[in-house]
């Protein structure tokens, strides 16, 4: 009679390392030590460093709007296009999660280890936060920051956040930055999110000067630091930073481009990378990469000057490929600066706003549900669908 024998653990973890989220969620119901094994920190952070080795994967938000609606009510499709993108042909999406008609959403940022922050407006001037997990299907929302100042206000755009992680504590974080007018002047309050805490708290540093921060293109997490890029009244940029772990402001310098009139961050193979410009206009602007590797110290490592039509910049894909809005059509295109290549990436974008968001994706195993809180696809999704205040079809036509 044969015996079936174990498979050795290092050849088991080496297998169950290879296979994708999908996968292993369903190797779970194998076997006890198997379910232990792929839910245990150690092996969610070994299997994200080993994904991370590939291509991410272009994961794309799409907001339109449909004012003729009372309420205004938007439609958001989040999709993931495939690891490899053929010159010339449209790719195939594959639909993450579909919000046929929802009145509150915000925005989307991220991911900082597949996670993303999800934003909506709540009761007209305040904001909800929540974390996503699209290939674990969880959500969690996240308990609201109390700012309480008498006398204040603020608009919506006085909103900034960064979401990044604590390499001490193992503890995920969502830095909520708000600035508040009066008469007076402005007032800058600081809250931070502590996942293994389930609340906030108020950071009653020092803020440095600031007139606007800029949101990032993709998350720009790295090694327990947070970065934005700050614009001055005298249009002079800088880039502010704040460290997970001491929960501490820095400020640093941006490369020397003082003839450009547009910049963004966002990442790099691996690095902090800003984009600019040389001009503001579309189709005249020439887009420098430029990537630091040392604090302070950048390097210019990609010259963009596309050949296509109006376009503006979404992100950087695959360390030299870019992601334009053709603006004349609405249209998402990857260009190639090497091949001069346009491959339309098959979506049709709301021209009468900003809804559009595209990231650099890797899928992940780590968990955003608390242990008390029911896990499972339909339930996550209901929790999406009610968070975001979805109108039934017979209601937004009505």
């Amino acid at each position: 009679m044969d015996v079936v024998r174990p498979i050795p653990e290092d050849a088991l973890v080496d297998i169950l390392l290879r296979l994708p989220v999908k996968s292993l969620l369903r190797f779970k119901c194998v076997r006890k030590n198997w379910c232990a094994l792929i839910k245990s920190p150690s092996f969610i952070k070994e299997h994200f460093q080993y994904r991370n080795n590939n291509c991410a994967r272009l994961f794309v938000c799409n907001m339109k709007m449909a004012p003729e609606l009372q309420p205004i009510v938007k439609s958001v499709v989040f999709s993931l296009l495939p690891e490899e993108i053929v010159p010339g042909v449209t790719p195939e999406q594959k639909t993450l999660l579909q919000l046929p008609r929802v009145t509150d959403f915000m925005c989307v940022a991220g991911p900082v280890n597949g996670l993303f922050l999800v934003q909506k407006l709540l009761y007209g001037a305040d904001v909800c936060l929540g974390l996503w997990n699209p290939a674990t299907k969880e959500f969690r929302s996240l308990p609201p920051a109390h700012f309480e100042i008498e006398g204040f206000w603020s608009h919506n755009n006085d909103h900034q956040y960064g979401f990044g992680f604590d390499l001490v504590t193992l503890d995920y974080k969502v830095v909520w930055i708000r600035v508040f007018w009066d008469d007076l002047g402005l007032s800058v309050y600081t809250c931070v999110y502590s996942s293994c805490n389930n609340s906030w708290k108020r950071l009653t540093l020092e803020f440095p000067p600031i007139s606007n921060l800029s949101a990032p293109l993709d998350a720009t997490y790295l090694n327990g630091v947070y970065y934005w890029l700050s614009k001055g009244l005298n249009g002079i940029y800088t880039i502010l930073s704040l460290d997970m772990i001491s929960e501490q402001f820095r400020e640093m310098q941006v490369p020397d481009i003082t003839t450009a009139h547009w910049g963004a961050l966002t990442l790099h193979g691996g690095s902090l990378a800003m984009l600019t410009s040389d001009s503001d206009q579309p189709m005249t602007s020439i887009y420098d990469v430029w990537v630091m590797k040392q604090e302070g110290n950048w390097s210019k490592v990609l010259t963009v000057q596309p050949h296509i039509d109006s376009y503006w910049p979404i992100n950087i894909w695959d360390n030299n490929k870019m992601v334009f809005e053709i603006m004349e059509t609405s249209q998402l295109v990857l260009y190639d600066p090497k091949t001069r290549h346009v491959t339309d990436l098959g979506f049709q974008l709301d021209p009468n706003i900003a809804g559009c968001w595209v990231f650099n994706y890797k899928e992940s195993l780590v968990p955003i549900k608390r242990g008390n809180e029911t896990r499972g696809e339909d339930n996550a999704v209901k929790q999406i669908e009610h968070y975001f205040n979805t109108i039934p079809a017979d209601e937004a036509s009505s």
